[in-house]
């Protein structure tokens, strides 16, 4: 008898645990899309249009060697002086999802120029903070940290 719940036991605990995990590389795969895509949108568009599109009402925007941007609109008013031609993009390294929340960083790189109209090239790291709401993953902070080159 105990042998027989056993085998019945095994074949649905093993089920539950695959069921699980399998939700949360679902969750994963779903935030990773979302950071590949707004990365993507990032370099069509413009990165004020992409953060337009993904960010929170609430978000935090910590940039390299600036103060705390907070709140969408307050990031959208610092993102109207970047000089036009700006090109901002990352790749996306890993990402991690459990509940409604999770985070993903990467490496990023910003082509632009100064204010003397000169070319400029910067590489680093960022790390991006988001939850899962109805239509999709918001952007709740975003953090950038400048390195020598590309490889970070």
């Amino acid at each position: 008898m105990r042998v027989a719940a056993f085998r019945v036991w095994v074949p649905a605990v093993v089920l539950a645990l695959v069921a699980c995990s399998g939700g949360a590389g679902s969750a994963q795969a779903s935030l990773m899309a979302a950071d590949q895509s707004f990365s993507s949108r990032s370099a069509k568009q413009g990165f004020a249009v992409a953060f337009a599109a993904v960010a929170a009402d609430s978000v935090v925007f910590l940039p390299e060697r600036g103060s705390a941007l907070k709140g969408k609109a307050s990031v959208e008013e610092a993102l109207a002086t970047v000089p036009a031609g700006t090109q901002f993009s990352w790749t996306p390294q890993q990402a991690e999802a459990e509940g409604s929340g999770g985070y993903t960083w990467g490496v990023y790189e910003l082509n632009g120029s100064n204010a003397a109209g000169q070319p400029t090239l910067a590489y680093g790291n960022y790390l991006a903070v988001w939850k899962k709401q109805s239509g999709g993953w918001r952007l709740r902070a975003m953090m950038l940290n400048q390195t020598p080159g590309p490889s970070g």
